[in-house]
């Protein structure tokens, strides 16, 4: 039990650390709150994804086959660079397309993101708790703790960066906040590529 606390925590602190799922979370909050959130929750579907790869043991496959892990990392950059794209032209052209539209900006980002499937064989062995249970739901129980955190931190920033947000009166379609909003997903889509 002292294991699954120390996951629990642990878990809290790097999901407030300032990555890229939080800086997306923040980036889509700025102009609605809703979007935010449902950025979260893709992020946590694709957590899901994660947990149940590295529980069946196709991580390792995937791990050791250079090929699949730079498809995926180029692509998520890719992917990432396109949403840029998309941020820059929403000024002038593109309207949102509803909120599913998140949901799955947030899903792919998590999903094509082979940083999160390294962390998590490398981060969820250390808090294996039991001698019974077999390992494959020991990671089921630990990334369904770490998915619950995760969503709770994600939902709890979009609200305050969006509350933020309104109190400073900012602009969320400005060219300022475009321009920020573009350099951020950029920022994240050079964090996969590094």
């Amino acid at each position: 039990m002292d294991q699954i606390l120390l996951f629990f925590i642990s878990s809290l602190a790097l999901t407030l650390m300032p990555g890229p799922d939080i800086l997306f979370v923040i980036n889509q909050s700025l102009e609605d709150k809703k979007s935010g959130i449902m950025v979260g929750l893709g992020l946590c579907s694709g957590l899901v994804i994660h947990t149940l790869i590295i529980s069946f043991g196709v991580s390792s496959l995937i791990e050791k086959n250079d090929i699949i892990m730079n498809f995926l990392k180029y692509f998520g950059a890719l992917y990432l660079f396109y949403l840029a794209f998309l941020e820059f032209r929403k000024n002038n052209k593109l309207k949102k397309n509803g909120f599913e539209n998140f949901y799955l900006r947030g899903f792919y980002m998590n999903l094509v993101n082979p940083k999160v499937l390294i962390f998590f064989l490398a981060y969820f062995p250390n808090f294996l708790f039991s001698d019974t249970i077999p390992i494959s739901y020991q990671f089921i129980i630990l990334g369904s703790i770490f998915i619950g955190q995760a969503l709770f931190i994600f939902c709890f920033v979009s609200l305050t960066s969006n509350k933020l947000s309104l109190l400073l009166n900012f602009d969320s379609n400005g060219k300022k906040i475009v321009f920020f909003k573009s350099f951020i997903f950029i920022l994240i889509g050079l964090s996969i590529l590094i």
